[in-house]
């Protein structure tokens, strides 16, 4: 493990070298949310004000320039020292990296995932850490879900994003988990912040690729009283004349709670 964290430690002061020479202060601001009068929660994260489009291409130059002792293991240990790091675009290359051996995804990342959670908060790190890692790491160890499901308690937004990525892990690629996923999305459907209100409705409309009815029935079961937002939104992808039936029981609720 020593020598992984070695070289860890000397590619990471590569990364932080190419950022720096791609940093721009109106990005470093917009993406810290620092401008005046942003709604935007400010990240726990430092950002360098690196744009995400040069991310990937510094990604690319640091695992060839690296070669060969670049592979999994020294990708696991970049990405263990840019967690400690808390940079968001150090963060970010690390992902990048580690993603590119996907091919070498083994049961036991998904405690790795845990580790790395808490630099979730930020919302850019939570996309990227569920969809590209979280995801195919929670389809290599599914009893995991019972981890998802306490992020989706917790009151912070990143990391109930970072949940409900990751649960796309298990009805894609031929994985056909819908009632599991569908116990977690049941803790997530009075969600209203915008972030979770679309992620909330993609993973029912991935779900639906793989079991429509068990989504049907659960959309129509929690038509009383979930967001319906949520619900219009995770209906898409069901057929036509059962979506219409959902909608217009929305619709109806609505008219009785405005009426009263």
């Amino acid at each position: 493990m020593a020598k992984p964290a070695a070289a860890a430690s000397t590619i990471l002061k590569d990364v932080r070298a190419l950022l720096e020479a791609r940093a721009d202060e109106k990005e470093k601001d917009g993406r810290n949310g620092r401008a005046k009068g942003s709604a935007v929660v400010r990240s726990p994260l430092k950002a360098l004000g690196v744009k995400t489009s040069f991310v990937r291409s510094i990604a690319r130059e640091i695992q060839t320039k690296n070669k060969p002792a670049m592979d999994y293991a020294a990708a696991l240990a970049l990405m263990d020292a840019a967690v400690a790091r808390k940079v968001r675009e150090e963060i970010l290359v690390a992902l990048d990296v580690l993603e590119r051996y996907r091919k070498d995804f083994a049961p036991g990342l998904f405690a790795k995932v845990e580790k790395w959670s808490g630099v979730a908060d930020d919302l850019e790190v939570a996309e990227a850490l569920g969809t590209r890692i979280a995801a195919p790491a929670l389809a290599l160890e599914p009893a995991r879900l019972a981890v998802l499901k306490k992020w989706a308690r917790l009151r912070s937004v990143g990391k109930r994003r970072l949940a409900v990525l990751a649960a796309v892990g298990l009805v894609s690629e031929g994985r056909r988990e819908a009632p599991a996923v569908l116990e977690l999305a049941e803790l997530l459907l009075h969600e209203d912040h915008p972030a979770m209100v679309a992620a909330v409705a993609a993973l029912l409309r991935e779900t639906t690729k793989v079991d429509a009815k068990a989504v049907q029935d659960f959309l129509f079961r929690r038509s009383i009283d979930g967001n319906p937002e949520i619900l219009r939104a995770g209906s898409e992808n069901l057929d036509a004349a059962r979506r219409a039936a959902l909608i217009a029981k929305l619709e109806a609720q609505a008219a009785l709670v405005a009426a009263g």
